[in-house]
């Protein structure tokens, strides 16, 4: 009578275990997407130091985090949504006045260059435009303007784009779309 006993309990007990597990996996419970800090770190990786805190807020159906970030160019409002951390919006508050870098670097066509400041830091509204970022690749290597898109790398967004050279070599430039740096020169044959 007690084995019994027993054996009902042990049924009952897992029954209800196996309810619960089911009623989690049905319900569906949301994933709750990037902590402030999560996004916070990766602002102020990005972008510079996160002056204000996030602020969890709705924005077109979804959730965002608003805060503002500060760099060497200027001070920024930064959207960014809340489940993925990837950057929406990013508008310019404030512009820092730098004195232009007089300095020369020269450059060796046979391996990857190193990034390098562009020569005039010139923002638009919410970063530099596709031309400037044109332009500025065209700054850094000597030949014809052939395409350029938006990509998206390692969470951030930059601009890519691609000159051919005289010597029929095709090159690509990497532009961080709110600064204007160049972040990578990759030559190709």
């Amino acid at each position: 009578m007690k084995q019994r006993r027993v054996w009902w309990l042990l049924a009952l007990l897992f029954a209800a275990a196996a309810v619960f597990a089911l009623s989690r996996i049905a319900g569906g419970e949301p994933e709750a997407g990037r902590t402030i800090g999560e996004v916070e770190e990766s602002l102020s990786a990005r972008y510079g130091k996160v002056i204000s805190a996030l602020e969890k807020t709705g924005e077109a159906g979804r959730e965002v985090y608003v805060g503002t970030v500060e760099n060497e160019t200027g001070t920024y409002q930064v959207v960014a949504d809340a489940e993925t951390g990837r950057v929406i919006r990013i508008t310019p508050l404030a512009k820092k006045q730098t004195p232009p870098d007089k300095t020369v670097q020269p450059v060796d066509e046979s391996k990857e260059t190193p990034p390098a400041p562009p020569a005039n830091n010139e923002l638009a509204k919410s970063g530099i435009s596709l031309d400037r970022a044109k332009q500025i690749a065209l700054q850094q290597v000597a030949g014809t303007f052939d395409s350029i898109e938006v990509e998206h790398k390692n969470g951030a967004t930059v601009y890519e784009v691609e000159i051919k050279t005289a010597e029929s070599r095709e090159v690509k430039v990497s532009i961080d779309p709110l600064t204007g740096q160049v972040l990578s020169i990759m030559w190709e044959d």
